[in-house]
């Protein structure tokens, strides 16, 4: 077929047999990531998988092999098996091959979709979302000094550490973008956060620390290591 009757070009790997297909529905998702950002911000979140999963894991697989057998598999069985595998992983290099699995058959069945229904539009969602996040003990009186009336809650024990790691990502972000020195007393006051959160007083961190570098060394000496073992 000529370029001029096919403006898209021949489909490519990935593209089920329709020219840039599979480009269309990763835009539609990097488009949701996105909107997903700004409406939630990082999120650090446990993974919540494990051995408990397993016969779920299992029995999901069954499904699909006897939907298959039985000529009545659908995009749901399958679906379903690589979702519920990722549940039962733990090792996080398993667990990732599994979520990417899981992300590449969803997106195969938006594609299916749109070879049967048409091109169908991805509209990511748009609202407030969470306009908050943890901040430095003195902040909101700062703020009532300045004139402001911040709005003030306290952060519950499961959810503090979660937006700490959350403010642990937002400022090693920030250091890497302005490689401002200031940025790194901040990273260090969050470790130091986390540590408390975690029952490990500042001084027992320290210690840790000297430990390990005695054992392994510090970074002085430049080193890089080209191999998998890097520590």
């Amino acid at each position: 077929m000529s370029h001029a009757a096919d403006p898209y070009g021949s489909p490519s790997p990935g593209d089920s047999g329709t020219p840039r297909s599979l480009d269309r529905v990763l835009a539609d998702v990097a488009a949701e990531r996105a909107a997903q950002d700004a409406m939630w911000g990082v999120q650090d979140l446990p993974d919540g998988t494990g051995a408990e999963h397993t016969a779920t894991a299992d029995a999901a697989k069954r499904d699909c092999q006897e939907a298959w057998a039985g000529a009545r598999l659908t995009w749901r069985h399958i679906l379903a098996e690589e979702f519920h595998e990722a549940l039962a992983e733990t090792d996080p290099a398993a667990l990732r091959t599994e979520l990417i699995q899981t992300a590449a058959v969803a997106v195969k069945w938006v594609q299916a979709l749109d070879r049967r229904e048409g091109d169908l539009t991805h509209r990511p969602a748009t609202g407030p979302g969470r306009r908050e996040k943890l901040v430095r003990d003195r902040v909101p009186d700062l703020i009532r000094a300045g004139g402001g009336t911040p709005e003030v809650r306290v952060a519950e024990d499961g959810e503090y550490l979660m937006l700490l790691r959350a403010k642990l990502y937002e400022e090693v972000g920030e250091f890497a973008e302005s490689g401002d020195a200031e940025e790194l007393a901040d990273i260090l006051e969050v470790v130091y956060a986390l540590a408390a959160a975690r029952g490990v007083e500042a001084g027992e961190l320290d210690r840790l620390r000297a430990a390990k570098a005695a054992n392994n060394g510090r970074f002085e000496r430049r080193r890089v290591l080209g191999r998998a073992e890097t520590r």
